[in-house]
């Protein structure tokens, strides 16, 4: 090994372990559910104004994916880390001052204002992070985006520890530290971001040009299999990459074109709007992700709530003021939800990376299962968390709801990301996971907008100002798992898609 690899190769390790922390300390949206109640009691909120304040940092996580993605694929990481750190300590910052009544004219309007600044700043952390090991990690992509996906799940977890051993009752002390602790971390990290050449794993532009413009005969098919014992891995890889493809895309493109091509990829001029407006793959793959994620951050927002309303209710007078005892029950109780969500998440968006590159490269180990049917499995998780959550009737029979939803989540945008830098190219990947981001902020909001108007309706029923009871998220949980079913639907066709033979035309 010469001098130079071994640079090249501690610099590539300094920056994944660099852009591994800037996601730990990203994911910091889901954390929402630990100080929830105490913001909402502080500001007087009602649930569906907790819930649209809630919204306001999904708003800003997702929304913001075009922009941020965009920035990161034409400025590099660095820069995108730097302004993360900018927008995620003034949100925390903003959101700590208004607890402590800073603002308490405009308490409601100023959360809300915070929250679109953190979700703005975990977005731009979470695309410095994953767009940096897509472009310097593409022979093991599943793993390599993996690993920091699973961190970016994690940091719930890492900052709801953190608030139940040290900052029991000092929320405002908490969400500063979350500020100084989240900014410093993102700058130091971005010194040691880098982005590297390819590993020749995407064609060179001329190469390119003649996959996607020439027709392949069958005699030149045939030669091509002459040589298969003189190909490397990364050249076996290759070519699984773009029959996949093939079977997905290229039919319609084929088609519209007139003519065949064999090893057909979507051109780099078709990304962004214009390929989720064009490409009907990509359009049922934002699709299921809309219909998975929307119930999925439904119960991740809303979990404290969901604890809350089971926990009074089994108190002796749920009329009155919880004690002191039972205030801190509760927030164990939150915490604990909260944190099993997380690790669920980092496991299923770390080992559903694992073992989608396994399934591509098993030699039939795993069959060759193809990165949706992983996603489909992912699917299938949030479907049956949502389905259980209908039935809960106690606080012990939400552990294997939290155990599901946290799985099932965390997997979807495990392989997801690395399914887009696969099918359409990692030149343009922040741009185009930008654009598929935007569908768990409609799915995300939808849901959380009628959890809040449900639970504010059961409330009224019961002529309290909160609601005590399996009844007020009962209907959320249906509707959730109505919409997960329907996105298991969508992924199944896309897993045939992935699996028929190729059409040729």
């Amino acid at each position: 090994m010469t001098s130079s690899t071994k640079v090249t190769t501690s610099a590539r390790t300094l920056s994944f372990l660099a852009a591994c922390a800037v996601a730990l300390v990203s994911g910091t949206p889901y954390l929402y559910s630990t100080y929830a109640n105490q913001l909402t009691t502080k500001l007087a909120l009602t649930a569906l104004q907790s819930n649209a304040v809630a919204a306001g940092v999904h708003y800003g996580l997702f929304l913001s994916g075009p922009l941020f993605g965009r920035l990161v694929d034409s400025r590099g990481p660095r820069t995108v880390g730097c302004v993360a750190a900018a927008l995620l300590f003034t949100g925390y910052a903003g959101l700590s001052w208004t607890y402590s009544g800073a603002f308490s004219s405009f308490g409601f309007f100023t959360s809300f204002i915070f929250l679109i600044l953190v979700g703005m700043g975990s977005q731009a952390g979470y695309m410095t992070s994953v767009s940096t090991n897509a472009h310097n990690f593409q022979s093991a992509r599943g793993v390599a985006m993996g690993i920091p996906i699973a961190g970016f799940g994690l940091s719930a977890l890492l900052f709801a520890q953190i608030s139940s051993r040290w900052y029991k009752n000092d929320t405002q002390a908490f969400l500063f530290l979350v500020a100084m602790t989240i900014a410093s971390t993102i700058l130091i990290s971005v010194f040691f971001l880098q982005v590297f050449p390819s590993e020749d794993l995407e064609p060179p532009k001329d190469q390119e040009s003649s996959i996607v413009h020439t027709a392949e005969t069958p005699s030149s098919s045939n030669s091509s299999l002459v040589d298969n014992d003189d190909i490397t891995e990364e050249e076996t890889e290759h070519r699984r990459r773009t029959s996949e493809l093939e079977r997905l895309i290229a039919p319609k493109h084929a088609a519209s074109h007139g003519h065949s091509s064999s090893h057909a990829i979507v051109p780099k001029s078709l990304s962004g709007f214009k390929l989720f407006r064009t490409t009907h793959q990509a359009q049922m793959l934002m699709l299921a992700i809309l219909l998975l994620s929307g119930p999925g951050l439904m119960y991740i927002t809303n979990a404290g709530n969901i604890v809350r309303s089971i926990y009074r209710e089994h108190m002796d007078d749920p009329s009155k003021p919880p004690t002191d005892e039972d205030l801190i029950r509760l927030q164990q109780l939150q915490n604990f939800h909260v944190s099993l969500i997380s690790l669920m998440s980092c496991f299923g968006r770390i080992s559903v990376g694992t073992m989608s590159d396994l399934g591509k490269r098993g030699g039939g180990k795993w069959w060759g299962v193809s990165r949706v049917g992983f996603l489909l499995y992912a699917g299938f998780c949030v479907w049956l968390g949502q389905t259980f959550g209908s039935h809960v009737q106690d606080i012990d029979d939400l552990g294997r709801v939290s155990l599901l939803v946290g799985l099932g989540y965390g997997s979807v945008f495990g392989v997801a990301p690395t399914i887009v830098s696969e099918w359409f190219g990692v030149s343009n990947f922040g741009t185009n996971w930008g654009w598929i981001s935007i569908a768990p902020a409609v799915g995300g909001q939808v849901f959380n907008l009628i959890f809040g108007w449900l639970y504010d309706v059961e409330a009224q029923h019961e002529h309290t100002l909160e609601c005590f009871g399996v009844e007020c998220f009962h209907k959320s949980f249906v509707l959730g798992s109505v919409s997960s079913f329907l996105g298991v639907c969508v992924l199944a066709y896309l897993f045939f898609l992935a699996r028929r033979p190729s059409v040729r035309y």
